[in-house]
């Protein structure tokens, strides 16, 4: 049976059609609606750009101009960038957002996901009700509460579409900061046109090569430039790693969230996650609800995007072999998951051993003070800022009273500082072998180690 995503995907009739290059430097398809460039793997550093050609090297204004896009393009103006700073709808911004809603009612793509989510998700939305819910999701503002912080003014269209700055504005001059969001291939496009955004290069992490077979996503490396009334830059904010689909019109984005809302509360996304295939790629979908005062999931929606993994026939790179999961368990429920492992690397060389994060919230984790630790109770002090859903490596660097994994085995713990966040053990390892672990929690295996 064919998915549901993939169902609202061929059911997009305003969507898109992509084409990439070829080897040879040629469009596979130069009468595509967009011509996506996306170069070379970016550098890391924000002032290094390796990929010096638009990552838009076409979109057809045509298709901007249907209802729908030309709706949603309305929208983007009416939000303010700075994550800090209050939000107000103003009459006019109401208007506009009640007018993309009934352009994007009147599609087959929200016919689809209605259907999907009463025939086959129990519920009895109508029409209005499902323009209420769209509404809601998207577009009423809520605090969202996590970790003992408070964030006012959030709306996950403002987040998803069209991103959200973390900086310090009363810094003097051009302050630097980090990008929250932006999940959206039109708005990107819109910004690249004017130079509010410079395409870094790509970030796919994919075993056995680079770039995806079909261009419908993009993994990317960003800066965005912030400017005042007046036009000067006020700050240059940086995705480390980042990206969308590319091709989708706003309605089947719009609706594709209110059916992962919808699976979500029917539990269909384990971990705020969900695999899905889409025109012969995978994709992990990752949705967060907004969390209450009483840390409970919300009825609107924090973040939404893609996660690309790879063409569904890709097979796996040669000479290296994957664990997909390890039996003995680990402890989670945590802010940050540790995802993956390198104890064994290629000649034994201790100073090339690495651990991965996952950050699994909707909002930027602050590492400083957090540390990672071995079952003898070594450790490795931790820093930097992790992104909503970003993974990050930890390289150990194999000092004589550092941490070390062995390749007989071990187990690998995370503090924050001293509480114990994550723990996971694994068994003996061959040289270049990557350990990647599940999520079997068993606390009691490691409760020892809540006191490192």
């Amino acid at each position: 049976m064919v998915d549901v995503y993939e169902r609202l995907w061929n059911a997009d009739e305003n969507g898109c059609r992509v084409s990439a290059r070829a080897a040879s430097g040629e469009w596979l398809d130069p009468a595509a609606d967009v011509l996506l460039d996306v170069q070379r793997r970016a550098h890391g550093r924000r002032d290094i750009d390796l990929s010096t050609r638009p990552l838009f090297a076409k979109v057809e204004d045509a298709k901007l101009a249907l209802p729908t896009y030309a709706a949603f393009i309305a929208l983007l103006d009416n939000y303010v960038a700075n994550a800090r700073e209050p939000e107000h709808e103003s009459p006019g911004e109401r208007r506009e957002i009640d007018a993309f809603l009934d352009a994007v009612c009147n599609t087959q793509v929200a016919a689809v996901a209605r259907a999907h989510i009463n025939d086959e998700l129990g519920e009895t939305l109508t029409e209005q009700q499902f323009r209420t819910v769209l509404d809601r999701l998207w577009f009423v503002d809520y605090t969202n509460h996590y970790g003992g912080r408070s964030v006012e003014f959030a709306s996950g269209f403002e987040h998803v579409f069209v991103g959200e700055g973390m900086f310090d504005a009363r810094v003097g001059g051009r302050a630097l900061g980090e990008v929250s969001g932006y999940h959206s291939w039109i708005k990107f496009a819109l910004d690249e046109r004017a130079g509010r955004v410079d395409y870094l290069g790509m970030r796919f992490d994919l075993r056995g090569g680079d770039q995806p077979e079909h261009p419908d996503v993009v993994t990317l490396q960003m800066l965005w430039y912030l400017s005042d009334i007046h036009g000067r830059v006020i700050a240059q904010l940086f995705k480390k790693k980042g990206g969308f689909l590319v091709g989708p019109s706003p309605e089947l984005e719009l609706v594709s969230g209110a059916v992962a809302y919808y699976e979500s509360i029917h539990g269909r996304f384990p971990r705020d996650r969900r695999e899905t295939t889409i025109r012969g790629s995978r994709y992990e979908l990752v949705l967060y609800r907004n969390i209450t005062l009483q840390n409970t999931r919300g009825e609107h929606i924090r973040s939404f995007y893609p996660t690309y993994l790879g063409h569904e026939n890709r097979e796996p790179a040669v000479g290296r072999t994957e664990i997909v999961t390890i039996p003995a368990g680990g402890l989670r429920g945590g802010a940050v998951s540790i995802v993956r492992a390198g104890p064994n690397p290629r000649g034994g060389d201790r100073g090339e051993e690495w651990v991965e994060l996952r950050n699994d919230t909707a909002d930027p984790i602050d590492l400083a003070g957090w540390r990672l630790g071995d079952r003898m109770h070594r450790t490795e002090a931790l820093e930097g800022t992790l992104a909503p859903g970003a993974i990050a490596r930890v390289v150990l660097p194999g000092g004589e009273d550092g941490m070390q994994l062995g390749n007989r085995g071990g187990v690998i713990a995370l503090y924050d500082p001293s509480t114990l966040v994550a723990a996971v053990r694994y068994g003996r390892t061959d040289e270049e072998e990557i350990v990647r672990f599940d999520d079997d929690a068993d606390p009691e295996e490691f409760a020892a180690l809540g006191a490192g």
